[in-house]
């Protein structure tokens, strides 16, 4: 029986005729993606996108492929999800060029899983500052939706512990701040 797996990697040519149509795929017909375009390195010979893809149930690599018509030598396995992320900007690798994470596109229900692989590289008043950052731009919603909101955007596993150490000031912040414009 063919190996199953959950995460994809793929590499593709913006050159191919089929490199927008396979992209365009993988945002409508999957939940869970990022991707991002690498200029050439010393041994690479041509620009080339990483494609990262998330399922809910596994699949082979011969289906995966085969249904976003992509040759399987295109394919890989991913082995670590929070290491593939963090290969898209090159994170851990001072050698390759470095990428900014706004360069990453990255499906909505992604960020969270894509984003979290990056906690460690914060301090908690950084993730603190993130978090008010994130109240004063919704600042002209209501206190409940931003709060909501803000419960989305701080899942991941590091700015959740943060969230919940200084949860009663950030509400009395949200409330304060969302007052003044909701008023």
């Amino acid at each position: 029986m063919d190996k199953r797996y959950r995460h994809f990697m793929f590499l593709l040519y913006p050159e191919d005729d089929n490199y927008e149509e396979i992209l365009k795929d993988i945002k409508g017909s999957f939940k869970n993606w990022a991707y991002i375009t690498h200029k050439p390195e010393a041994e690479e010979k041509k620009e080339h996108t990483h494609v990262i893809l998330s399922l809910d149930n596994t699949r082979t690599i011969e289906s995966i492929c085969k249904r976003l018509e992509v040759p399987t030598r295109l394919c890989q396995r991913v082995r670590g999800l929070r290491g593939a992320c963090r290969y898209l900007v090159h994170k851990d690798d001072e050698d390759k060029i470095q990428y900014e994470l706004t360069d990453v596109v990255v499906s909505k229900s992604f960020s969270s899983k894509f984003f979290g692989a990056f906690d460690d590289l914060l301090s908690d008043n950084d993730m603190l500052s993130n978090i008010y950052q994130f109240v004063d731009d919704h600042k002209e919603c209501s206190p409940i939706d931003v709060e909501v909101m803000l419960t989305q955007f701080v899942c991941s596993a590091n700015y959740a512990s943060v969230f919940k150490r200084y949860y009663s000031t950030i509400v009395k912040y949200i409330n304060h701040k969302c007052r003044q414009s909701y008023d």
